[in-house]
């Protein structure tokens, strides 16, 4: 009978799920036990049982619950000494403790060249786990010995290298996976077993520099409401914290910006002076001189290096699944009216760069340089796309999951961005946060070399055109936003009819697409700005602020009457409308529309009408305000118009007249024919 030297680990040759082969000799010293006294031994077990009786068998013990989290992968020396250092840490997160706790390194030989292959590692398709390392110090870490316990809650660091020649890591320019595994027992015996294990991508290096572009994204939730209105103050505080910190990031040497034209349409508001909602009043902005430093830090980025986007970033993939076209128009106006930026390259942004096989040829309109999207696969960073498109892939999110499979963490999300450099020959990263900045930092070999956006858009795509796969959990803004969006649109047409010279209503464009910016997907507080924005525009905040007056009851004595009516405007901007009426019996009374009026800004017209009446008696009119194209405002009010018997005072009259025009007459014969008389005398 033979036992393994307690000193040393277990040496599987293989970690494969199915490797059923012993293990082959690898040196250890093997001690043994003299054959006597193994035999006393069984004797003394027999005999026991014998004595105690027969007992029912002990249950295994539970298996102890480890997890391993790696913490860093570096790539030391140079030539054939060159080592992969992998650092990590372990953790007893179960119930039972463990025995013998140790790290061990692993790899797969076979390298990954394939983007296919490497698509099914990433989505754990494939779970390859390869090999464990031969026995040394190098491979190996020991934290705790064979009869050492490693109790639950406790937590170790450990430290695990190989060179590339002993991993087998040969080829140039590959993807190989590697990792570490946790061996332990559960009970102190030579029973060793792996507890936890990780993996992750290593990339090899090219032999010859690839292309890394950074681009920093200047962009945020939309505040602004109307000109020098906003909702809150959240940009101030972003132009002072996150934007402030990317600012300077996109002005450091090597990188390059897109920027959002909405942002800098806000700012530059900001910086003239503004207010901010206030309930149902407005109060002073406070962060003018934050808005003017940042701006002028702004303006001084070369345009060498930047690029734009469409105003407000529209969530355009939600805008296309509910076929609103016109969301792309408003972008394009709205975005031509930021000055300074028309001169930069034109990158439609998708939300998180998600795109499907149809979204080209629905930005055809754009005629954008590029479409930068994150669905296109693994290639090269410029590529045709359907409809004459240029597609610009982008590398994943450095927040994102890493892979392989269900492994995750710092390490696995810098390894995988690596490994899609090595494949697709180089790699645009998007940077939103100065964690995505530390995480590209991270992820910069000397294999990198970094240039700018200008350079890639400049390159020569691809061929053939990419294909866009949209994952099944695509985000976009809900359906009900694009109603709304309609009902907005109607809204502003109104208030343009109403206000023809109206100074609000030219951010129209703007507006309607920060109303389905995509920053609305990820954020909250669009309720709010909604709000304020619908008491400007709306036709339920119009109609309490334009009216129309008159005395409820009109007294008529002849065939027409004046009668005054008072338009009063609340808004503040001049209206145009003219009065409109209804008869409830047109061929009794009538009274015809009103001229068109413009009454001012906080400001009230009195307007007389003329009713026309063909008999008498009462009938209800029901006036109301109308736009020059017809558009109802505001509310109607009725008024009751009464006739007097205008046939009975009629022959009053003219009996009356009749009776005066004859006693005149012949008072006047009389008075002749007297004075005739007294002349012949």
């Amino acid at each position: 009978m033979s036992v393994p030297d307690v000193d040393q680990p277990p040496h599987p040759a293989s970690l494969l799920t199915d490797a059923t082969s012993p293990a082959p000799y690898d040196g250890r010293v093997i001690r043994t036990r003299p054959a006597w006294l193994a035999l006393v031994v069984a004797w003394l077990v027999g005999t026991a049982a014998v004595l105690i009786g027969p007992s029912a068998p002990a249950g295994a013990a539970a298996a102890p619950e480890l997890s391993i989290a790696l913490t860093s992968l570096r790539t030391v020396g140079s030539g054939k000494k060159t080592s992969i250092e992998l650092q990590g840490t372990v953790t007893n997160t179960g119930a039972q403790p463990a025995f013998g706790v140790r790290v061990a390194l692993w790899r797969t030989r076979d390298p990954i060249r394939e983007t296919t292959d490497f698509d099914t590692v990433v989505a754990g398709q494939s779970q390859p786990w390869g090999e464990r390392m031969p026995w040394s110090e190098d491979h190996y870490f020991r934290i705790k010995e064979s009869d050492e316990s490693f109790d639950p809650g406790a937590t170790a660091e450990f430290t695990v290298r190989g060179t590339l020649t002993d991993l087998g890591f040969t080829a140039d320019g590959a993807v190989y996976l590697t990792g570490a595994q946790v061996l332990g027992t559960a009970d102190a015996s030579s029973n060793y077993q792996v507890l936890a294990q990780s993996r992750t991508f290593y990339a090899t290096d090219p032999g010859s520099p690839l292309p890394l572009a950074s681009v920093v994204l200047l962009q945020a939730t939309p505040t602004k409401i109307r000109q020098d209105v906003f909702a809150n103050e959240r940009l101030v505080g972003e132009l002072t914290g996150r934007l402030d910190s990317l600012l300077t990031l996109a002005g450091r040497p090597g990188m390059s910006w897109l920027v959002d034209p909405a942002l800098i349409d806000e700012v530059t508001d900001l910086a003239d002076g503004y207010t901010v909602v206030d309930g149902d009043d407005t109060r002073p902005g406070t962060g003018q001189a934050a808005a003017q430093a940042w701006l002028a830090r702004f303006r001084a980025l070369s345009s060498r290096y930047g690029a734009r986007t469409l105003f407000a970033s529209p969530d355009i993939l939600g805008a296309e699944h509910n076929d609103s076209p016109q969301v792309l128009t408003h972008a394009l106006e709205a975005g031509s009216d930021v000055a300074g930026l028309d001169t930069l390259p034109l990158i439609v942004l998708p939300h998180d760069g998600l795109a499907d096989a149809t979204l080209p040829a629905w930005l055809a309109d754009a005629d954008a340089d590029a479409i930068a999207v994150r669905t296109a696969g693994i290639g090269q960073v410029l590529v045709r796309g359907r409809a004459s498109s240029t597609l610009l892939r982008l590398a994943p999110a450095l927040d994102a999951a890493g892979g392989p499979g269900t492994d995750d963490g710092p390490v696995q999300r810098t390894q995988r961005l690596l490994a899609e450099a090595v494949l697709g020959g180089g790699q645009v990263r998007l940077i939103t946060s100065t964690g995505d900045a530390d995480a590209d930092a991270a992820a910069n070999p000397k294999w990198l070399a970094r240039t700018t956006l200008d350079r890639v858009l400049n390159g020569t795509p691809a061929r053939p055109a990419a294909t866009l796969t949209l994952p099944a959990d695509a985000a976009t803004l809900p359906e009900s936003r694009f109603v709304q969006y309609g009902m907005l649109e109607d809204d502003f047409a109104r208030y343009r009819s109403l206000v023809p010279d109206s100074v609000l209503a030219e951010d129209e464009s703007a507006t309607l697409s920060r109303l389905v910016s995509d920053a609305w997907i990820d954020s909250t507080g669009e309720g709010s700005w909604l709000r304020a924005v619908n008491d400007t525009f709306s036709a339920s905040a119009i109609q309490g602020q334009v009216s129309l007056s008159a005395s409820p009851r009109v007294l008529m004595s002849s065939r027409t009457n004046e009668f005054p009516m008072t338009v009063t405007n609340r808004l503040a901007e001049p209206i145009v409308v003219r009065i409109t009426f209804a008869s409830d019996n047109p061929q009794r009374i009538s009274i015809a529309d009103s001229e068109l009026i413009t009454v001012g800004a906080g400001q009230s017209q009195t307007v007389n009408v003329r009713p026309e009446a063909s008999s008498n008696g009462l009938v209800n009119i029901t006036a109301g305000l109308r736009t020059a194209s017809g558009e109802p405002v505001g509310r109607t009010t009725r008024i009751a118009v009464e006739v007097t018997d205008l046939g009975v005072i009629g022959w009053i009259i003219v009996v009356v007249s009749g009776v005066v025009l004859v006693a005149t007459t012949a008072l006047r014969i009389r008075q002749v024919r007297r004075k005739q008389r007294e002349e012949e005398q």
